[in-house]
């Protein structure tokens, strides 16, 4: 209660203490904004597989003798840069080729023309409709190959000329649709049996059967993935195959259905779908209680991230990324993720990704280390987005107004403490004066002289 009788909402603050409260809800709010900032990520751990790609080493000496400056030049074959390609591009698979820089797409011919000395030497590769087929020939460098060659007709009508060391397929005849790569040694033109003007001449390993192009999978066929079979972890079964190596029926459809379905499910179907953690998912997914093809979200870090061009396939892929998502709820575990794109996202990003459950991935960790973790084949590796930003503007407009709010209300108090303390202060000086006015009454009448 005030000395003027009026009830206070607070009692009076000391200016130190008044002080001292506001420091404590500045360091409060400076707390609270740091506290929403996201988590650290675990310890990166490197556990992710490695491989050693042993690139062939060519020899320019040799490779400067292909000449393609003039028509004469053209229509001769030098023997030498040919058996030279020829022995180099035998041990050229997917794995080499992706390191070797095969692009995403064929070269446009167009370029080769313009400039072939920069492409000489780069492996490349065109798809078409075979026009002619001949071999086996005399004069391969290894023993046990002979020389192969083939005419192909692009979409376009541009003509790709082929010699490679490995017989084609039974299933590649004239009329086939086929698919080449190699080095590339020069354009030539030939006379004979058809007319050609400066084709590129690409030296490689085999020529390789290519797929008609599917339509849109929109549907997962049960009966196709049921054929996956990766209950055996030897060294060579399915468990241990690289998504270069992995290249079938089963993995295309999945991928196609993955990638052809993307746009069809919004962000908030995707929230009902379950996570990849340890406690729930792990026994499901060694138990077998989990169907090929299940959706299924998996937060993480990317650890480590590479892109291949993709072999001939009839889903339409032209390159595989394959990232590996360090995921702390998987207790820390580092989860390969194949998707049907090339991906450009740089390692270190935080990931939502929206997988499909392929089957098991066996590898050996640079601590020579076997693992097993499940395979999700996925349409992008699509960033975890927290939309932090308006949830800290949204809190700190919160925590700003409630700022406000305390400040004027001890502004408010500390403007009563003031008005009450000069009203009692003005109080007090009334009734010490009207106490003197007593007191100097009082001695007044006490001086005074009675009267006869």
């Amino acid at each position: 209660m005030n000395a003027d009788g009026k009830f206070r909402l607070l009692p009076p603050i000391p200016p130190a203490m008044r002080f001292a409260l506001a420091g404590a809800v500045v360091a409060f709010l400076a707390y609270a904004m740091w506290a929403l900032e996201p988590a650290d990520a675990p310890p990166l751990v490197a556990d992710a597989p490695t491989s050693t790609v042993a690139i062939p080493v060519l020899d320019d000496a040799i490779l400067a003798g292909a000449r393609d400056d003039t028509r004469e030049h053209r229509i001769l074959l030098e023997p030498e840069p040919l058996r030279h390609l020829l022995a180099k591009a035998i041990d050229v698979g997917p794995t080499v080729a992706a390191a070797l820089g095969r692009p995403d797409a064929p070269t446009p011919i167009e370029q080769l023309r313009a400039k072939p000395a920069e492409f000489r030497k780069r492996w490349l590769w065109y798809e078409g409709r075979i026009e002619q087929l001949s071999g086996p020939q005399e004069g391969h460098p290894l023993r046990g190959y002979a020389l192969y060659e083939a005419t192909l007709r692009l979409a376009d009508g541009a003509a790709v000329l082929a010699a490679f060391s490995l017989p084609p397929a039974d299933s590649l005849r004239v009329g086939g649709w086929a698919r080449v790569e190699g080095y590339f040694l020069k354009l030539r033109d030939l006379t004979y049996p058809t007319a050609i003007d400066q084709a590129p001449l690409l030296v490689g390993r085999s020529l390789q059967f290519d797929y008609p192009d599917w339509p849109a999978v929109t549907q997962l066929d049960p009966a196709i993935l049921a054929k996956v079979d990766d209950s055996s972890f030897w060294p060579g079964d399915l468990a241990w195959r690289t998504v270069d190596e992995d290249q079938g029926e089963a993995l295309w459809h999945l991928a196609a259905f993955v990638r052809d379905t993307a746009t069809t499910r919004s962000l908030a179907d995707w929230r009902r779908v379950g996570t990849l953690n340890y406690a729930d998912a792990y026994r499901n997914l060694v138990d077998g209680k989990v169907a090929r093809g299940t959706p299924m979200r998996i937060f993480g870090k990317l650890i480590k991230k590479s892109v291949i061009a993709a072999p001939p396939n009839p889903a339409g892929i032209e390159a595989w990324t394959v990232g590996w998502v360090q995921v702390r709820d998987f207790a820390g575990a580092l989860v390969p993720i194949w998707a049907p794109k090339r991906v450009a996202l740089e390692t270190g990003a935080q990931l939502e990704v929206r997988g499909f459950y392929y089957r098991w991935l066996a590898y050996e960790t640079i601590q020579n280390e076997r693992k097993r973790m499940p395979l999700f084949v996925a349409a992008d590796l699509d960033v975890y987005d927290l939309d932090t930003g308006r949830t800290r503007a949204s809190i700190g407009s919160w925590l700003l107004g409630a700022f406000a709010v305390f400040i004027g209300v001890v502004l408010w108090s500390q403007r009563r403490t003031a008005r009450s303390a000069l009203a009692h202060s003005r109080d007090l000086d009334a009734r010490r004066r009207r106490q003197r006015e007593r007191e100097r009454t009082a001695a007044a009448a006490s001086t005074t002289p009675p009267t006869a």
